[in-house]
């Protein structure tokens, strides 16, 4: 298997990339959390009160907008957070940063 030990040339834009894929699988995965919440809710209020999915399916359905709401602030929040670098290095010293003089 053939590694390769030279970092990216553009380190910055790597970072900010992977920080805005750190945001969209977080954002994912708490969409996956409200929605099963919702479901698990739902199950345990038709078994309580003997209902025929009702409150499945409503709850499930009431999610939707809920997630958007939490979704829409979540990754506003998050993207007013990342900062970019105020230093600004010559693009020569950030390629040769890596390397031994």
């Amino acid at each position: 298997m053939k590694t390769d030990a030279n970092p990216p040339k553009n380190t910055r834009q790597y970072a900010f990339n992977l920080t805005l894929v750190g945001v969209a699988g977080l954002a994912g995965v708490i969409t996956l959390v409200i929605v099963l919440l919702a479901m698990f809710a739902g199950i345990w209020l038709d078994n309580k009160l003997g209902t025929n999915h009702n409150f499945t399916i409503g709850l499930i359905l009431g999610s939707v907008p809920l997630t958007l709401i939490i979704m829409f602030f979540f990754v506003k929040f998050a993207t007013a957070r990342i900062k970019p670098s105020t230093i600004s290095k010559p693009l020569e010293e950030e390629v040769n940063s890596g390397k031994i003089p």
